[in-house]
């Protein structure tokens, strides 16, 4: 997937115009820990939702390409959707679909650039940091400033990264894994403070199915 370079602002700038309102603080791959002068709410129970047709397709897919074969929650000889009526077994999907994307990274370069610039440009599903992070990491692909986004995001009073940057990673490569986990989080574990526009769940259903029929040409 090409990157829309007419549109494409040199990063170096953003970063200084980023630091003329607020100097974000930049995170490692590890990301550092940050002192906040503001009480973060105390995480919330996961309420957990019906997979839609979209997210039942994708995952009903993994199960028969195997990524599921060691999840000890997937016993039996037909596939079962109960079986991710569970917390563990939501987040297990999250690590089959980044191991799916790491697979098929191949077809990252066909994705369609629109729906991806939409999904980065709305935030992060949740301020969960292993959530956080990659959402952070699509934005810097697509060279958008932290603060652009963060200004207007409705979990800012919750969440401990707020306008920091995140550092290392390719912004000349699309990374799958990141992707999927990224549009696999809106299907998954939206936060309950956060109201997702029609508009970007169409995306994110667009963007599901696209990565499946294009799995199957690779």
């Amino acid at each position: 997937m090409k990157k829309d370079k007419s549109k494409k602002a040199n990063p170096i700038t953003l970063k200084k115009d980023e630091s003329k309102k607020a100097k974000p603080t930049t995170l490692n791959k590890e990301i550092a820990p940050v002192e906040m002068h503001k009480e973060v709410k105390q995480k919330e129970p996961m309420v957990l939702k019906e997979l839609s047709p979209y997210m039942t397709i994708v995952v009903h897919h993994l199960y028969k390409e195997g990524y599921f074969n060691f999840a000890n929650f997937a016993k039996g000889e037909r596939f079962d959707l109960s079986w991710f009526d569970t917390e563990y077994a939501r987040k297990y999907i999250l690590f089959a679909v980044q191991k799916f994307g790491k697979d098929k990274q191949e077809i990252s370069k066909w994705l369609s650039g629109s729906d991806l610039k939409q999904v980065a440009m709305f935030g992060c599903p949740s301020f969960n940091r292993s959530i956080v992070i990659p959402s952070k990491r699509l934005r810097n692909f697509f060279s958008i400033p932290e603060n652009t986004v963060c200004s207007k995001c409705v979990l800012r009073e919750s969440c401990t990264f707020v306008n920091q940057s995140v550092w290392g990673s390719d912004t000349n490569k699309l990374d799958l894994a990141i992707v999927m986990k990224v549009i696999c989080s809106y299907a998954l574990f939206v936060d309950p403070e956060l109201v997702v526009p029609d508009e970007l769940k169409n995306s994110v259903n667009r963007l599901l199915m696209e990565v499946l029929k294009l799995s199957k040409t690779v």
